[in-house]
């Protein structure tokens, strides 16, 4: 590793840990910071100076307005992190709780490993091998070779990779990538942007998940885990209170965690099989006649299509590829039919990750819908209305009429740049302003293998921004394998992770505690809450916001009218220009800015079932329980066609669909997609959370550790068709025997003096390097990736890194 890269990070851990500045002098609280300045004041650290600061949390991913914090200060060093109770954390207020992530914030700010300057690669791609630059230098080189491969290949050959959903991202960056002329905004595939599509076209604006909890008698949670990834937004409080109101809970998944421990009926499905699952309860439901006739005979479009269909999905089919007994699928099923209101809090567990999550999503939600149960208190929606915002905050405008129209585009109806997408997440032709989060798509995975193989049309230049792609995505050699084919791949990040080194400018990132760039606004019945961060430190080194970034990008490419001219302040007094409030009045407030709603002020419930309004969008204006959005239209590869009814496609590798390899890798494996300790492969070395998830964990059932002998909190080896894993046995007898558990994101803390690259990739812990990725098998509406694949375990021996 180059010598420089392990200075300058060695410089970095002395800043942090000393609370030092750049040029090495104590940093106060409110010295000047990025979009906030503000005089100096001079700190005598024998007297504490205590002052509290807002800011908005990051610890669930960059720029997020989720949870609100209050942050105390102590001579200028932050000290102590609490939720704020004006701003309606988990849903009101009153609260100052937050969860392990948001508590252990202040490592991230002080991080010892992070990126201070910018920095331009000399050795090949993977050697991490660079040379310290300076902001000017980096920018001006990348904007000349984006104008030159624009050039040559059309601006469609940028691409920006999306690590969830990032307000930056799908904001400003979205901005850029409008205006620089590319539509390719590279989605993961594994997130709720799948669920989402998949609900659209079946539901229309309904939604299964009950907004009216303290209403439901019975929950259905599938495949989500809000215990882990939505600790403090209030799902967690929810579930608990209506559980203590005597609602029944049913909780499907593999994995026994906290809350479904809590459940009547729990169903550990095997991973993979959700699919099969559905299409049997719809076979009940349908078959002893449970479903809502009235509703039905109204509202579904294709229903009896739907019966005849599902008549082929017995419970007695589906218990040997689901391990779940027929005669548990046919009560949970009868309970689903007969108790009212119902509601399906489905997750990213079944939809997002399953090659044939599409069609199970759709499933779900048409149980929800024929058993009557959508738009009901205390089933599907149906949210008691907030009233509308008290503080009017006016959205960052993409500039999407500035994404240009190719001939292609204009002969097919699509939307702008559909054409130019170099591997459509969901079909070019679904890809409309109607459906869409905040443009078009490509999906992650296949936009970069289609640089691995060189096909026509392929990305030539891609920005890395607080992404990891060898966490966040599948098969990270394949992945670095692209990345070494881009002609230009830029990092900007705030500390280093292993893809870093494939890059050809690594730019430092401050985290969002470092600056004052964005305005977050929570609106609820009680009020509307709305605050900005205040700084509580000087950018570290000389890293920039993620804001920032694309402002000093786009004026080195000439574009600076177009943000601004390089000024997010006036942004930001863009935004608040109808508010009623000064940028200056928001930075002065120390807890933010609530506005009390009166109790008479709120809205009363509104009147129910209204699914004139909520099917609008549906061919029909109904239900589709045989869906003509979708059948016969072209898929997302251009390469075939949809059908009209819910099919089981199961996962690549499984025991009933791969019964031979079965016999060499016995055990079925998945993994927790968002976990309460880490964001993704983000957070996993910070020391508090650390402590806390020490080992990259692997849970397996006592009964099928002692076959193969394995001992609780031993190291094993794991290995699929397609990679092996290191990882630690947990014994849990909440997993079923057969089935094993890990989390993804695991990277070992990467320093200045990374591995070399055998192990980089060789008996690493991320469960990414286990599962199948053949494109043709993802699911062909919205490009979601199989998490299920087949393993053998065995005890770790010495020497088996050495392999």
């Amino acid at each position: 590793m180059a010598g420089d890269r392990a200075r300058l990070a060695a410089l970095g851990r002395l800043a942090a840990s000393c609370g030092l500045s750049a040029e090495g002098l104590l940093v106060p609280a409110d010295a000047p910071t990025t979009g906030a300045d503000a005089p100096a004041v001079s700190v005598d650290p024998a007297v504490p100076v205590r002052e509290t600061r807002h800011a908005w949390c990051q610890m669930c991913g960059p720029a997020k307005t989720t949870c609100s914090t209050l942050c105390t200060l102590e001579n200028g060093r932050w000290t102590h992190v609490e939720g704020n109770p004006n701003a309606l954390n988990n849903g009101r207020r009153g609260g100052r709780t937050l969860c392990a992530k948001g508590n252990a914030a202040p490592q991230i700010l002080y991080d010892p490993y992070r990126i201070l300057y910018p920095m331009r690669r000399v050795g090949a791609k993977g050697e991490g091998r660079f040379v310290r630059c300076t902001w000017d230098e980096a920018l001006s080189a990348i904007a000349a070779q984006l104008t030159a491969l624009s050039d040559a290949h059309g601006p469609a050959c940028y691409g920006v990779l999306s690590p969830q959903a990032y307000p930056v991202l799908r904001t400003v960056g979205r901005r850029f990538l409008n205006v620089f002329g590319s539509p390719n905004y590279l989605h993961s595939g594994i997130c709720a942007l799948q669920r989402r599509a998949s609900k659209t076209v079946t539901i229309g604006a309904a939604v299964c998940p009950p907004a009216q909890l303290d209403k439901t008698r019975l929950l259905v949670v599938w495949g989500a885990n809000p215990e882990n990834s939505a600790v403090n937004q209030g799902a967690v409080t929810a579930r608990l209170d209506a559980l203590a109101a005597g609602a029944t809970v049913v909780d499907i998944r593999p994995l026994l965690d906290p809350l479904a421990s809590k459940a009547d009926v729990w169903l550990p499905v095997r991973p993979g099989s959700d699919g099969a699952l559905a299409l049997a309860f719809l076979h009940v439901i349908i078959g002893e006649e449970l479903y809502d006739r009235a509703f039905v005979d109204e509202w579904c479009h294709g229903f009896d299509e739907l019966a005849a269909h599902a008549r082929a999905f017995s419970p007695e089919w589906a218990a040997p590829l689901t391990g779940i007994a027929a005669v548990d699928i046919r009560r949970v099923a009868r309970m689903m039919g007969t108790t009212r209101p119902m509601g399906i809090l489905y997750g990213n567990g079944i939809g997002d990750q399953q090659v044939d999550g599409h069609w199970t999503c759709a499933a779900i939600c048409l149980i929800e819908a024929i058993t009557g149960n959508l738009d009901v208190p205390g089933g599907g929606g149906a949210p008691l209305p907030p009233g509308k915002p008290l503080v009017k905050v006016a959205p960052i405008d993409v500039l999407a009429e500035r994404l240009p129209f190719s001939e292609e585009d204009r002969a097919n109806g699509w939307c702008a740049g559909a054409s130019k997408l170099v591997a459509p997440e969901t079909p070019r032709w679904y890809q409309t302003p109607a459906t869409w989060e905040s443009g078009p798509n490509s999906a992650y995975f296949r936009a970069l293998m289609g640089v691995a193989r060189d096909e026509p049309g392929h990305l030539r230049a891609v920005l890395g921004q607080a992404s990891n792609p060898f966490g966040a995505t599948r098969q990270p050699a394949r992945v670095a394998e692209a990345l070494r084919k881009l002609d230009l791949y830029v990092v900007h990040d705030t500390r280093w992770h292993p893809a870093c080194d494939f890059a050809d400018f690594v730019l430092p990132a401050c985290t969002h505690y470092e600056c004052s760039q964005q305005v977050g606004v929570k609106n609820g019945r009680e009020g509307t809450f709305v605050a900005v961060t205040q700084p509580l430190a000087r950018p570290m080194g000389e890293s920039r916001s993620d804001w920032d970034l694309y402002l000093g990008l786009a004026g080195a490419l000439g574009l600076g009218a177009d943000f601004w001219d390089g000024d997010m302040d006036a942004c930001l007094r863009e935004q608040l220009a109808d508010s009623g409030l000064t940028l200056e009045e928001l930075r002065a407030a120390p807890a933010g800015v609530f506005v009390e709603r009166p109790v008479d002020a709120r809205p009363p419930e509104p009147p129910r079932c209204d699914y004139a309004r909520l099917f609008a969008q549906l061919p029909h204006g109904k239900v589709q329980c045989a869906n003509d959005w979708l059948g016969g239209r072209p898929d997302n590869r251009d390469e075939g066609t949809l059908g009209w009814l819910p099919e089981f496609t199961g996962p690549p590798e499984g025991p009933a669909e791969t019964p031979e390899l079965a016999r060499e890798y016995p055990l079925v494996l998945s993994d927790v997609h968002a976990y309460r300790l880490c964001v993704h492969s983000y957070y996993t070395d910070t020391p508090w959370l650390h402590e806390l998830q020490p080992t990259p964990w692997v849970k397996i059932n006592p009964a099928t550790a002692a076959r193969y002998g394995i001992a609780d909190g031993s190291w094993v080896r794991v290995e699929s068709p397609h990679g092996r894993v290191r990882l630690v046995a947990e014994y849990f007898e909440g997993v079923a025997p057969g089935v094993l558990m890990t989390r993804r994101g695991w990277w070992r803390a990467t320093t200045p003096d990374a591995p070399a690259e055998r192990v980089r990739f060789a008996w690493q812990s991320d469960s990414s390097v286990l599962y199948d990725t053949d494109e043709v098998r993802f699911d062909p509406f919205h490009s979601a990736m199989a998490k299920q694949t087949l393993v053998r375990i065995a005890p770790w021996e010495e020497g088996d890194g050495d392999e």
